[in-house]
Formats: structure tokens, sequence, C-alpha cells
């Protein structure tokens, strides 16, 4: 019988040259008869717990002897035996609420950790590890993919946790990454018919697809987005799950307001079974994170330091800008020239120039009752005298001698403006004066450079509540950055009105650092800024 054109025996595949054969046959695992292919090494990994899938050398090669408690809420996660020790965690964890029962799994968590307590690094385990469990293909037919999806609140950070974490993790493994086919921004496609895929959570890629775990990552700041941004994405996503009788879901995220989704599930949570709730602080999943920098943090902003690294809900968060006033106040064009005749005012943000802040100043001056921003500079390099060169250009292009700044790192910034003879003042807090910027949008009378990184700084401002209806200011961090523009803007506007008066703002020099508490103060002129925030609803 004639061979079908292009027909190749079996025998053709294997190579003639002994080295290359010895290592085609390393791609095979040895069986009990003859040799079988090295997928069947997933048989194996089905085996595996989660705590040996994390910690074995052959797979992702990870160590919780620093942090125990990123280690406990897995195992009780996946009903893992706990020792004494990781039983007086898991209580810590869930505030002694929780029920553990060895050998009883958790189709759900909800967690509520402090900033940079390790969520993105759990969330990429548990979606590994459900990745290569094998038990959900018999739910789909044959060919068909299924999805291990990790909702984001942006797309940086979703394609963060894919490439930085998921893939990251694989191509670490000698075992692992060897069934990676195909992987993309947001996408890792294995051999075993599963793909782990991530998204924004404003995204409509996710939904369609059958998905046996779905893990939503900071799904506290999902509102960002809308006010029910959370509940629309989880609402088209959860039916997606049905057909596994065993489907995963987890609520992972920074403690965000008293409302949503995420409070909601956690409200609740002690009381669901199948459920593990937890709430810990920074300090306790992640000891790794220098105590200094979490004390310093708690002295600049209790009220953040308190939501942001003790994961403490607050009382309510919405955002500060509606999208009507983002549209409003962006009517300039570039940089507007010195104008002899005008006074004009610097205000900053300063960084500490490590990490990803950017140093940002802003100029403007005012016409009448209207403030006009007329400059605006940041800069990403870690090199101080390139940035007081560039400030000293301004400066003396402006005519100008004292600034307004923010209270970080005061010291070193005192001691550099010295040195091209610009004095200081220091600010009062974000949230006063946001509420001078945002007034003056609603009332005309803001003119901004039409600039991207200004209108991701306000559409990343969050207005946060305490349960003193106290207001601070929170920005969530985008893909420009950490609003450090708008807050030198904001300042500038501040050093504007403190001149012009009418809104009560306090400012005050210092003269060394050990001047850095709150008193101080002065109010200039207007009615005070205790009048101000009460009639900040009304606004």
């Amino acid at each position: 019988m004639a061979k079908p054109r292009g027909y190749r025996d079996a025998d053709s595949y294997k190579s003639k040259d002994p080295k290359k054969r010895k290592a085609q046959l390393l791609n095979l695992k040895p069986a009990k008869h003859g040799w079988k292919p090295a997928i069947q090494i997933q048989k194996k990994l089905e085996k595996v717990n989660i705590i040996e899938f994390a910690t074995d050398k052959n797979y992702l090669n990870l160590s919780f002897a620093e942090r125990p408690a990123q280690e406990v809420i897995l195992r009780v996660l996946y009903a893992l035996p706990l020792n004494l020790d990781q039983q007086d965690i898991f209580q810590i964890l869930t505030k002694s609420k929780g029920k553990y029962v060895e050998g009883k799994v958790k189709s759900e968590a909800v967690l509520a950790l402090g900033a940079r307590a390790g969520k993105s690094f759990i969330s990429s385990i548990c979606a590994l590890f459900e990745a290569t469990r094998g038990e959900y293909q018999k739910y789909v037919t044959k060919g068909e993919f299924v999805y291990i999806c990790i909702v984001a609140t942006r797309e940086l950070q979703a394609r963060k946790i894919i490439q930085e974490n998921c893939l990251r993790m694989l191509e670490g493994s000698p075992v692992l990454r060897k069934w990676i086919i195909k992987s993309t921004d947001l996408e890792i496609t294995l051999r075993n018919y599963v793909k782990i895929i991530s998204g924004p959570c404003n995204s409509t890629a996710l939904r369609g697809l059958p998905i046996p775990c779905l893990i939503l990552d900071e799904i506290a700041f999902y509102r960002i987005e809308g006010p029910l941004a959370d509940e629309t994405i989880f609402n088209s996503l959860r039916p997606r799950m049905a057909q596994f009788p065993n489907n995963k879901l987890f609520l992972i995220s920074t403690a965000g307001a008293k409302q949503g989704l995420f409070y909601n599930f956690f409200n609740q949570g002690f009381r669901v079974e199948d459920r593990l709730t937890c709430q810990a602080s920074t300090s306790f999943v992640n000891p790794v994170i220098p105590q200094t920098f979490l004390q310093k943090e708690k002295i600049r902003d209790p009220s953040n330091h308190a939501r942001e690294f003790e994961a403490l809900f607050s009382e309510k968060i919405e955002s500060f800008f509606s999208f009507e006033l983002i549209e409003r106040p962006f009517t300039i064009a570039g940089d507007i020239k010195y104008k002899s005749g005008n006074n004009y005012f610097m205000g900053f943000d300063q960084s500490g120039l490590s990490g990803q802040d950017r140093f940002s100043l802003s100029i403007g001056h005012a016409e009448e009752e209207t403030v006009i921003i007329d400059v605006v500079r940041s800069w990403t390099t870690k090199d101080l005298e390139t940035i007081l060169n560039d400030i000293k250009g301004l400066k003396n292009e402006y005519q100008i001698n004292t600034c307004l700044v923010d209270r970080y790192a005061i010291g070193y910034v005192r001691n550099s403006f010295k040195k091209i003879n610009l004095e200081i003042e220091t600010r009062s807090t974000l949230a006063e004066i946001y509420v001078i910027m945002k007034s003056l949008i609603m009332q005309g009378k803001l003119n901004l450079p039409d600039r991207a990184d200004l209108k991701s700084g306000m559409r990343n401002t969050l207005a946060v509540y305490n349960k003193s209806n106290q207001l601070s200011i929170y920005h969530e961090r985008g893909r420009e950055g950490h609003a450090d523009e708008l807050d030198s803007v904001a300042c500038t506007i501040s050093a504007i009105m403190q001149k012009i008066g009418g809104t009560g703002v306090r400012v005050r020099s210092l003269t060394t650092e050990e001047e850095e508490d709150d008193r101080g103060w002065v109010d200039i002129g207007g009615p005070g800024y205790g009048k101000l925030l009460e009639t900040y609803h009304q606004i």
C-alpha cells in the first residue's frame, strides 16, 4: 500500500547523532513497560501538596522561613496539618474567629492584608498550583482550554502578575518551564490545556471563558473604575465557574472602605464554613519589610498607615475628582513663558531619590482670582545635582526665591535648596490643599497644562474617610506614577492662595529638622480650614 505524501516513519524522527539521541531520550520518563512521555510528570504533580509545590527545588523553590504567616494561609486553604506555632499564627490571622478542619479544603479565601504583605506572591502560587492540578480538563470538551484568571486594578499590575510573578516562577523551575508553550504580557499557555490569564478590572476580555479558579487581586480598589466596578466584574465572571465542582475563588486586597464587594465578603466571611477569611498587618505577614519604614509611614500619615499597612478598613472611599471635573481645567498647551509683572510661586513634591516616586515641581501665578499653572516638571533621575541645576534655571527665569514643599525628607531638601539660594516653607496636609484645588476647579478658576500625568493623577486620587469622617487623600499608583506631578501642582496652588487669601491656607517656616511635627501652623486669610473642611461634602 502506497504511503501518503509527506508520510514519515516514527524512526525518521530519531536522531542518528548519538549525543542528540541521548538528549531526546532524556525528555522521556522510564516506566514499568518501556518509555512514557515526560508529560506524565503531571500525575506526580497532582500528588504534590501546595507547600511541596512551592518549596521543592524542582518546582517553585521558594521559602517561607522568614514569612511563616504566608505558609499558614496556604496550608489552611488546602487543608494541610498545622503545628502548634502555626495554629497560633492561624488564630492571629483570623482574629480567633476562624475554624480550621484538617483535610477540609477551602473553596474561597478573603484575605485583607497590608501593603507589601505578599498578596500578589500568594496569588501567583495559588494560580500556578491550580494550573498544574489536571482535574479541570474533564469538565470541558476535549482540546478546549480552561482558564486560571487573575483580575487586577490596572493593566500594568496585571502584566506584573503574569510576567514578574507567574512566568518568572515557571521559568525558574526545571520541571515547569517545559510546560510553557507560549507567553504574552497577559497570558501563559501550558501544555496541559490550561491558560493563566490576567487582565484589568475594566476589561471584557475575560468574559465567556471556562474559569475553574478566579483570583481578584486588590479588589477593594476596583471601584476606582466606577462605583459598581467590583460587582460588575464579579457578576460577569462568577457564572463561568459553575461547571467546575471544585472551583476556587480568591479575593485578596489591601483593606479599602467598609463598602463594596470585598468588604461584604469579608464581613460575612467568618460565618461561611468553606471560606478562609484573614485580616493581618504588613509586618505580621511579611516581617521582611523594614520596621523603620513602617514607623515613618505611621508618623507621616496615621490614617493612611492604618489602612495600608495595618489592614484596617476605612469608613468610606470614593474618587475625589469626578470625570466631569477632570475634564474642566486642562486648557493650557505647553509651558507659559515668564511675563514681567506676574508674581510667580513654586511648589514641590520631592522624592527621596529612591524607589519609583518622581521629584516634581510646578510654577504658577494668579490673575485676579484665577490660578494658572505655567510649568510642570518631574525627574526620574536619581542624580540630585542634575535636578538642582534644572530647578535653579527655572527659579532664576521666573524670579522665585521661596517655595512650598511637603514634609517628606525635609532635611536633605532644605540643605540642597540652600545651595541654589531657594528658601522653603512646608505645606499643610494633602487633604487640605486638595480641597482648595477641587473648589477652584468647581468655580472655573483653575487653568492647568493639558498633560497626561496630571489627568492620570486626578483619576488615581481617592478620598478616604475615617470613623470621625476626617478626610485623607490617597493615590493609587498608575501607569504614569504616583500622582507626584499633581501633588506639586496642589502645593503651588496652596502657595498662591496663601498670597491672594480667601481659603484659609496654613503654612509654616521650618528652620530645623526637629520642627517636623504639627505645631506652628498659622491660618492666613479666609475663614480657616475648619470651616472649609466642614463644608467639603457640599463641594
